[in-house]
């Protein structure tokens, strides 16, 4: 999926997730489930991320390891181990996720188990094409919804 998707979805997801968890710093939650919306494509160096860090572009496979359950694991453990008491890794595993879930639904689909396994997961979307941009048009649509109804 095309960055503005991502976004698209991590913001959708962010307001979905904010009355919920009722985070003190609701601006620092949304910018943490944005950013990490995109993380996962550091390791493209064409990527919105990845053009400014293209070293991890050259070292590592895209859709590989940075877009396996593997990654997200280890991330995870990390900020649970650091800020437990805090929730603020919560919306860096919704963004992070959401990029996950996305990628899934393309037709070059990821590896979730990568480097461990080579299998992929794919869905009929084809990046960039008609139907994501459908999709993106109605994520604005229901981002807008939320923004002003909550």
């Amino acid at each position: 999926m095309l960055y503005r998707t991502h976004l698209a979805f991590g913001f959708f997801l962010a307001l979905v997730f904010l009355p919920v968890l009722s985070p003190r710093n609701q601006i620092l939650f949304l910018a943490i489930v944005l950013i990490s919306s995109l993380l996962p494509d550091i390791d493209h160096p064409k990527s919105k991320l990845g053009k400014h860090i293209k070293i991890i572009g050259f070292l590592f496979e895209h859709r590989g390891f940075f877009h396996s359950l593997l990654f997200l694991g280890i991330v995870y453990a990390v900020l649970f181990y650091f800020f437990q008491k805090n929730i603020y890794f919560i919306p860096f595993v919704i963004g992070y996720t959401s990029h996950l879930f996305l990628d899934g639904l393309t037709r070059q689909g990821i590896m979730p188990f990568h480097p461990l396994s080579k299998m992929r997961f794919h869905g009929f979307v084809q990046t960039g094409a008609f139907l994501e941009k459908i999709f993106f048009i109605f994520l604005v649509l229901a981002d807008l919804y939320l923004l002003f109804t909550l």
